[in-house]
C-alpha cells in the first residue's frame, strides 16, 4: 500500500506541475487566434505571451507591467478610403453647412465638401483637418459631442462595405485583444484620432474602457450652463498623438512603458521604437501590412489618405518587429458578429410592422398604421384609413420607399392627420435600423429616427 501511495503522490505532483505550466486563459485544445493562419507571425505572438507569463522562466513579467498598446486606424479597423473620424467630420459639415453660411464659406470646409483630402492633410500636423476639427468639435459640451458621435455611428455606413463603421473591426485583432487580456495584459489604444471621439465606443467595440484610450486632445473648460457643471470642448493647446507624440502620450497618460506594441504605419514607428528598443523588459512589436485589395485594401507607400508605411517597414527587420501580411496571415478579415449580422439584417426587415411612433408625436390609440416589406422589396401597408403600395429600394441599411400608390378614402380627422404625417415621414426615409429591442427604426437624412415600428407576429 505504501508503494501505491507513493506512486499516486508522484502522479499527482506531475499533474500539478503540468497544470502550473499552463498559461492563464489558455487551453491546449482551444486555438486562441483561430482567424490567424498557422504562420510565423501567429507563432511569434503565442511564443511571446508564453514567455512573459511563465512564472518559472527568465522572461516572466508581472501582470502589472504587461502593458500592450494598439494604434486604432489601420490596426484595429480600416482607415480607407478615409479615417472614420474624418468621415464623421464630413457628415457634420454636410449637415450643418446648408444652415450656417459662415461655416460653409470657410476655405477648409469647402475643401472638405469638395472631397479635397490632399488639401486637408497638407502640413506637418494636417493643418486643414485640424481646422475643420476645430469647427465641428469645439464650443459644445462633452456630453453633446458624445451624443453626436453616438448618433452618427448608429446610422453611418462604410461607402464600400455598407456596414456600420464600428462593425468593421478586424477579427484577428479582436482575438488578439482577448488573448492578451486573458493572459494578464492591460490593453490600451494609442492613436492619432481624437480621444473623445474614440472613448464614445471603444469599450463596446474593443472591450477597451474610455480611461484606456490615449489620443489627440485639447483643453476642456469647466463652466456652469443652466445651473449645471459642464465641460466645454476647445482646440486650445491641442496635442496631436501621432508619430513622436505617441511615446509622449504613453508617458503622460499611461505612466508605464509598454512591452507589446501593434501598429500599421510610419506614424506608429516612434511608439514601436519606444516599446522595443532598450526596454529592460521583454518586448514585442508588430506591424499590420495592408496587402489584401480583395477583402480590404492594399497599400503602403501610397495609401488612399493616411497610413503611409515606408520607414517603419524598412526598420522592422533590424528591430525584430513582426510584419503581418494581411492577405496570407489572416484567414478572416472582419469581426465575426458583423459578418453574421450582415447576412441576417435584410431578412430581419422582411415582415409586417406596426407603427408605434411618428416623429416623436405618438400615434392614435388602436389605429393600425402598418408597413409590410416582402422578400422582393415590395412595400405595402395601411395608414389606418387607406391602403398604400409601392417598391422599396433596399441596399445594406439604406432604404427608399419611392412613389407609393394609395387609395383615397376619407376618415376621422385625427386619423387623416396621422396619415398625412405618416406618408410625409415615409417620403423622407433614407436608412433603417433594427434595434437590440427588435424594433424597426426608419431614419431620415439628418439621422433622426422618424418612425418606430414593432413587429407584428403572424
Amino acid at each position: 500500500m505504501r508503494i501505491s501511495s507513493l506512486v499516486f503522490v508522484a502522479l499527482l505532483a506531475s499533474f500539478s506541475a503540468a497544470t502550473a505550466k499552463a498559461q492563464p486563459g489558455s487551453s491546449p485544445h482551444v486555438d486562441p487566434l483561430p482567424s490567424w493562419n498557422e504562420t510565423a507571425r501567429k507563432q511569434a505572438v503565442i511564443d511571446f505571451v508564453n514567455r512573459v507569463t511563465d512564472r518559472d522562466g527568465d522572461d516572466f513579467v508581472p501582470p502589472a507591467q504587461r502593458i500592450a498598446v494598439f494604434d486604432n486606424d489601420g490596426t484595429l479597423w480600416p482607415e480607407a478610403p478615409l479615417p472614420f473620424q474624418v468621415e464623421f467630420v464630413f457628415e457634420e459639415l454636410k449637415r450643418r453647412a446648408p444652415q450656417e453660411p459662415k461655416l460653409a464659406a470657410d476655405p477648409m470646409v469647402q475643401a472638405a465638401l469638395a472631397g479635397d483630402v490632399k488639401k486637408l492633410l497638407a502640413g506637418k500636423h494636417y493643418d486643414g483637418l485640424m481646422r475643420i476639427l476645430a469647427l465641428t468639435h469645439t464650443g459644445m459640451t462633452t456630453v453633446d459631442f458624445d451624443a453626436r458621435v453616438e448618433s452618427w455611428r448608429k446610422i453611418a455606413r462604410h461607402p464600400r462595405f455598407q456596414k456600420a463603421y464600428t462593425d468593421l473591426t478586424y477579427q484577428p485583432m479582436q482575438e488578439l485583444l482577448t488573448y492578451l487580456r486573458d493572459n494578464g495584459f492591460e490593453t490600451f489604444i494609442v492613436s492619432g484620432g481624437g480621444a473623445d471621439f474614440m472613448r464614445v465606443w471603444s469599450e463596446a467595440v474593443y472591450g477597451i474602457p474610455p480611461q484606456n484610450v490615449v489620443g489627440s486632445t485639447a483643453l476642456t473648460k469647466f463652466e456652469f450652463r443652466d445651473g449645471k457643471p459642464v465641460l466645454i470642448k476647445t482646440m486650445d493647446q491641442a496635442f496631436v498623438d501621432d508619430k513622436d507624440g505617441k511615446p509622449v502620450g504613453i508617458h503622460q497618460f499611461i505612466g508605464r512603458r509598454p512591452i507589446a506594441c501593434f501598429g500599421n504605419s510610419d506614424g506608429d514607428q516612434a511608439m514601436l521604437e519606444y516599446t522595443t528598443i532598450g526596454n529592460p523588459l521583454p518586448s514585442f512589436g508588430m506591424l499590420v501590412h495592408h496587402t489584401d485589395a480583395e477583402r480590404e485594401y492594399a497599400y503602403d507607400a501610397h495609401p488612399p489618405a493616411s497610413g503611409t508605411l515606408v520607414t517603419a517597414l524598412a526598420a522592422a527587420p533590424a528591430n525584430g518587429w513582426n510584419v503581418v501580411d494581411m492577405k496570407t496571415d489572416w484567414n478572416q478579415i472582419w469581426r465575426t458578429d458583423a459578418l453574421e449580422s450582415a447576412q441576417t439584417f435584410s431578412k430581419a426587415l422582411v415582415g409586417n410592422w406596426l407603427a408605434e411612433d411618428i416623429e416623436n408625436r405618438g400615434v392614435v390609440d388602436r389605429a393600425q398604421t402598418t408597413l409590410e416589406i416582402a422578400d422582393d422589396g415590395a412595400a405595402a401597408g395601411n395608414t389606418s384609413v387607406n391602403r398604400y403600395s409601392g417598391k422599396a429600394k433596399i441596399s445594406g441599411d439604406k432604404i427608399e420607399l419611392g412613389r407609393l400608390v394609395m387609395t383615397r378614402r376619407a376618415g376621422p380627422q385625427s386619423l387623416m392627420d396621422q396619415e398625412t404625417r405618416f406618408m410625409a415621414a415615409l417620403a423622407k426615409v433614407t436608412r433603417y435600423r433594427i434595434g437590440d429591442d427588435g424594433l424597426l427604426y426608419l431614419i431620415d437624412a439628418e439621422g433622426n429616427e422618424i418612425v418606430r415600428f414593432s413587429k407584428i407576429e403572424n
